[in-house]
């Protein structure tokens, strides 16, 4: 194991830091191209502390995702305030946006739909075409002067290198990564006088931006309860009109509304679990779910917009419980009940059927 020592990975964040302090910020761009390289850690990284490197398509997909909810026009509701598409940098619209304005529209704004239209690969690849001549020359310039701390640069033809060690302090530090960053992309649209309009005094921006669509919830429970046969994934007991969609990792370990990754809960159940990991038992549940039924929900997920990739959930999940394990976390069993995570846990993702392959 190559793992970074501790004051490597003290480095690591003191230029993280010197990153959203000393990096000019004149577009989005920057913050969308470090959640990229960070989600991209958590998805296709391990904790080896090698190198990891990233197709330049893949990076416009991530990209592309993270836009994507913010093609829709805002508006706070407010008097004196008007609707439309925010403004991603203070000059004309981001080229991003203008990429992917007309598969929005063509798609009705539902990604998974957009992934399968025959505009998306070359949609795709003009994303990538801005990030290389953007934000990927200047995501490292810290105070003037290029600081190749996360990749070299210039980059090899249709990759980005993650340096060694990196991949690693992307997966270790994600939700420190994520709130900087999610933080400094609201603070950016908040400030641009070109919103103002849209945003009036008070706004929810942040819910809007990366928040997740509550109202699409209700159809993905009337998808998931049958495939539960109607009862609640943790207790078992009957569902009623009081069950609630959950995230079997939680959104605040991963925000992200992916079709594996829901599952129907009591309310009770929900509420009591909140932002804790399930346990141990769960997650073999949650595994022998997906194998039998991880089919059938991405199908129909899929007909809802929600992106269906169940190979990324389960790793996503794996990196989630080797955190958790590492940090001594708490897994949640029942109300009111709960157990350490250890390491016997994530043999469940050694076991057959741990490493499904996409819908």
């Amino acid at each position: 194991m190559n793992q970074p020592a501790a004051e490597e990975q003290i480095i690591f964040l003191q230029q993280i830091q010197r990153l959203f302090v000393e990096g000019e910020f004149v577009a989005t761009y920057k913050f969308a191209l470090l959640l990229s390289l960070a989600e991209l850690a958590v998805e296709y990284g391990d904790d080896s502390g090698n190198g990891l490197p990233l197709s330049m398509l893949r990076v416009g997909e991530k990209f592309a995702e993270l836009y994507w909810r913010q093609l829709a026009e805002y508006s706070a509701g407010l008097p004196d305030t008007t609707g439309g598409v925010l403004h991603q940098n203070h000059g004309a619209q981001a080229a991003v946006v203008r990429s992917l304005r007309t598969i929005y529209r063509a798609t009705a704004g539902k990604l998974s739909l957009a992934r399968l239209h025959n505009a998306w690969p070359s949609t795709v690849r003009a994303v990538a075409s801005t990030i290389r001549t953007m934000p990927l020359r200047y995501l490292q310039v810290l105070g003037g002067k290029l600081e190749p701390f996360l990749y070299s640069y210039p980059c090899r033809p249709g990759f980005i290198d993650l340096n060694p060690g990196v991949a690693f302090n992307f997966r270790r530090y994600q939700g420190l990564i994520q709130h900087l960053a999610r933080a400094g992309w609201v603070e950016h649209i908040r400030s641009n006088k070109q919103n103002a309009p849209m945003l009036g005094q008070v706004d929810d921006l942040e819910s809007f931006m990366f928040g997740s669509a509550r109202a699409a919830l209700g159809d993905v429970a009337r998808v998931l309860a049958p495939l539960q046969n109607h009862r609640c994934f943790y207790c078992q007991e009957r569902i009623d009109q009081r069950a609630e969609v959950d995230h079997f990792v939680p959104w605040v370990r991963y925000p992200r509304d992916t079709a594996h990754n829901f599952v129907l809960a009591h309310r009770v159940c929900n509420n009591d679990k909140r932002d804790m990991l399930a346990g141990q038992r769960h997650l073999e549940s949650w595994m022998s779910h997906l194998e039998k039924r991880g089919n059938e929900i991405g199908g129909q997920l899929l007909q809802l917009g929600f992106v269906t990739d169940p190979a990324s959930s389960i790793h996503v999940a794996r990196w989630a419980y080797e955190q958790g394990v590492d940090t001594g976390s708490i897994g949640w069993i029942a109300r009111g009940h709960t157990e350490p995570l250890v390491s016997e846990c994530l043999a469940v993702f050694r076991r057959p059927g741990g490493c499904l392959q996409p819908s």
